[in-house]
């Protein structure tokens, strides 16, 4: 039984969201996972870093206006940031038993520094071609 680490898909259309898991490699991609490591939503959300705007509570309650005046505060910026949560003890026990991360998990886990410089040769699945296919490629033919 080989143990992946990949993403499962939830969310709507045009609007995913991810759970870090760790599966069985044969199983369907939003199948019962053996354990949830994580979330990711990879769609930038604007975060604020203070109040767009302020509202004032007034004396008039009238039906569909609540009472409130809304003033235009000071527009910011937003910043449009990807949120990334996870359980780096349980992706470090999993790495260790031998769970192999799929590519975009690989990725993301290099990038924020779970998967360090020297080990990256252990989890990166690349063919080697055989030796051969080389040796004949490399010899002119003989002729006779």
């Amino acid at each position: 039984m080989v143990v992946r680490l990949r993403l499962a898909r939830h969310g709507t259309r045009s609007n995913p969201f991810y759970h870090l898991v760790a599966i069985q490699n044969t199983k369907p991609r939003d199948a019962l996972p053996i354990e949830k490591l994580g979330e990711y939503d990879p769609v930038p959300k604007p975060e604020y870093d203070q109040p767009m705007l302020s509202r004032q509570q007034t004396g008039e309650n009238r039906p569909g206006y609540n009472g409130e005046v809304i003033k235009s505060g000071i527009h910011v910026k937003p910043v449009l940031r990807k949120r990334l949560e996870w359980n780096e003890d349980r992706i470090r026990y999993w790495l260790g038993v031998g769970a192999q991360p799929s590519k975009p998990v690989f990725k993301l886990l290099y990038r924020t520094g779970l998967i360090p410089e020297d080990k990256v040769h252990l989890y990166m699945r690349t063919r080697v071609p055989s030796e051969s296919k080389t040796e004949g490629a490399s010899k002119p033919p003989t002729s006779e």
